[in-house]
């Protein structure tokens, strides 16, 4: 800390806080649940069909994906809101995507690197209330 004089007196200048940084995994979190994420709101919304996520998701997950759809999601305005992950050690995210317009429904999404390769291996639609 350095001091500023003033007429009177020296008085300590304090800085601002650096904005905190997510660490390396914390990004590697959030990156790889949004990209999934998305790939998986776009079947869920009708926007894409699932063979283009099938690649990242378990067969369990696959077979419940196909059943699922979210009410409303095919209006344009129906879009990702945010992301929220955490990293469990190195092989594992926990993840929640928050979608809607008016509406609002969270996804929660385990991912599980096996391999070279990020993989689905929960999916838990959760629909919530009107904002």
């Amino acid at each position: 800390m350095t001091a500023v004089r003033t007429r009177t007196a020296l008085v300590p200048r304090t800085d601002p806080p650096l904005p905190t940084v997510p660490d390396a995994a914390q990004r590697t979190a959030v990156s790889v649940a949004s990209v999934i994420g998305r790939q998986v709101f776009d079947v869920l919304a009708g926007r894409s069909g699932a063979r283009s996520v099938r690649d990242h998701l378990t067969a369990t997950v696959f077979g419940n994906l196909l059943g699922l759809r979210l009410r409303g999601a095919h209006q344009p305005e129906y879009r990702l809101r945010s992301v929220h992950a955490c990293a469990i050690g190195d092989s594992a995210v926990e993840a929640c995507l928050v979608v809607g317009a008016h509406r609002v429904h969270a996804l929660a999404l385990r991912l599980e690197r096996r391999a070279e390769r990020w993989v689905c291996t929960r999916l838990s639609p959760i629909e919530r209330t009107a904002i």
